[in-house]
């Protein structure tokens, strides 16, 4: 694989993305990280996954500027359908899944991270940022349902609609990370985080899990693939438009 590393640490998988500075996401690397998500998830001697990277003081910075936001609507269509399937398979792997957040995690990056169990994020200048809002976005219905689930809805309005990074320090307050370690033992911590839940009973744990997902008293397992064509309108609205254009000139 080009830009994630797979590697098995007992009976852990360890995906490292590690693309770039900043670990923009492209459609390729997010076909990669769907391909090991699902061999792990099909792995019965995988008992948990941890999510990282290997770029400094980056998690994600979400898309890639550059290549994602030069897509027509039919490209955007296949590269956005490929990102709902991975963080939709990851919200929904059967086993632990553990983030390791060592630097900055914004948007897209974000999505990925809130799919995960737990969060552990480095301490220092770093923020947490679901941003849409400034792009004219809105989440998709999954997506929110994440967050919520992930914080509360109370502190999920703050992250919606403010759109600004959150410290390590307020991440913690929120709930939205677990612990905040140095950044030189983020990625240990989080392995650690994920060796410990994968040694509880994987039956009750998945079962434990599942039920954690219901919203309004039952499940929603409708995927977000079914407001696919809602998310391209608003992507190419004037508004959104307008503000991509804005972030492009700015980097």
């Amino acid at each position: 694989m080009e830009h994630i590393q797979s590697e098995r640490d007992g009976n852990l998988s360890i995906l490292t993305l590690s693309r770039g500075k900043a670990n923009a996401l492209n459609h390729a690397s997010v076909e990669e990280l769907c391909a090991a998500v699902a061999a792990a998830a099909a792995d019965d001697s995988v008992r948990g996954l941890v999510l990282a990277s290997d770029r400094p003081r980056f998690f994600s910075s979400g898309f890639d500027i550059r290549e994602v936001f030069a897509y027509d609507r039919s490209g955007m269509a296949a590269f956005f359908g490929r990102f709902i399937d991975l963080y939709e398979s990851l919200y929904h792997f059967p086993k632990p899944v553990v983030a390791a957040l060592s630097g900055h995690t914004f948007a897209g990056g974000a999505i990925l991270a809130i799919a995960c169990d737990f969060r552990i994020m480095a301490e220092g200048d770093f923020g947490f940022a679901l941003n849409e809002i400034n792009l004219g976005l809105s989440l998709a219905p999954t997506m929110r349902r994440m967050l919520v689930n992930a914080v509360g809805l109370v502190h999920a309005r703050e992250v919606m609609l403010l759109g600004e990074p959150l410290t390590p320090a307020r991440a913690l307050e929120i709930g939205l990370v677990r612990e905040v370690a140095p950044a030189g033992q983020v990625r240990d911590r989080a392995i650690a985080c994920a060796r410990f839940l994968a040694a509880k009973p994987p039956a009750a744990y998945r079962e434990i899990k599942r039920s954690l997902r219901e919203f309004g008293g039952r499940e929603d397992t409708l995927s977000d693939r079914a407001t696919l064509a809602l998310f391209l309108d608003m992507w190419f609205s004037p508004e959104a438009q307008g503000a991509r254009q804005a972030v492009a000139a700015r980097v």
